[in-house]
């Protein structure tokens, strides 16, 4: 039997029935699992934390489920987010607890560690034979550098006009920002950088100086948001 790995955060209560992967991680609620390269139950094969179960975002958000743990969700909302989606106020994936979200943003490879990029062997070939789906709108597959989880009482479904299909939340007015990079509190230096390597990419897509002017006061309205 795998034991939890020993350098995690402190995991929380609502986690701990997750089961463990080959590592030690705790496997999200989210993520599909692989017997012999077929998807399969949960807790049965190995877990790919790159692909997400296409059934989960549909009862996540029906059944108004935690999209780590799985358990239900409370009034207040966690998305976990990076600082460009701060700015457009747009992610592809549903809330969390508060406790999972805050676990997530410290303890997951990618998000702590500013340096790892995202492993994408096999994934290209299997969106392109249609085994895999990317996920809905543009996303940006950079490492932001800095992790934020959103607090929320609110969030609105909709489907993207371009990019690719499904769906993306619209994140409401939060009444907690919390940043995070290298599994502890962010820096508003860490965040800035962040953001302003991001805008470039944020801006590709826009075009007309009504867009730009849309852009800069989304950021104007996130940069209260950002750490002290």
């Amino acid at each position: 039997m795998t034991d939890l790995r020993p350098n995690l955060p402190p995991l929380p209560d609502k986690m701990k029935s997750l089961p463990l992967d080959h590592r030690g991680f705790p496997v999200p609620w989210f993520v599909q699992w692989f017997d012999a390269g077929k998807p399969t139950d949960n807790g049965v094969g190995v877990a790919d934390f790159r692909v997400i179960d296409p059934q989960r975002i549909a009862r996540a958000v029906k059944q108004r489920r935690c999209w780590v743990c799985g358990g239900p969700l409370g009034v207040h909302m966690a998305f976990v987010i990076g600082p460009m989606c701060a700015v457009n106020r747009v992610i592809s994936e549903p809330p969390s607890h508060r406790d999972c979200a805050i676990f997530s943003a410290t303890a997951c490879p990618f998000l702590s560690q500013p340096r790892m990029r995202r492993n994408e062997k096999g994934i290209d070939s299997a969106v392109e034979a249609g085994e895999l789906k990317e996920a809905a709108g543009f996303g940006l597959k950079r490492n932001p550098g800095a992790a934020c989880v959103w607090i929320t009482r609110s969030y609105t479904v909709f489907r993207p006009h371009a990019g690719s299909p499904g769906v993306l939340f619209k994140l409401g007015h939060p009444e907690e920002t919390l940043w995070f990079a290298h599994g502890r509190a962010a820096t508003r230096a860490e965040v800035m950088e962040s953001i302003e390597s991001g805008l470039p990419l944020l801006r590709a897509g826009d075009e007309g100086p009504e867009a730009e002017k849309a852009l800069n006061a989304a950021i104007e309205r996130a940069m209260p948001l950002l750490p002290a």
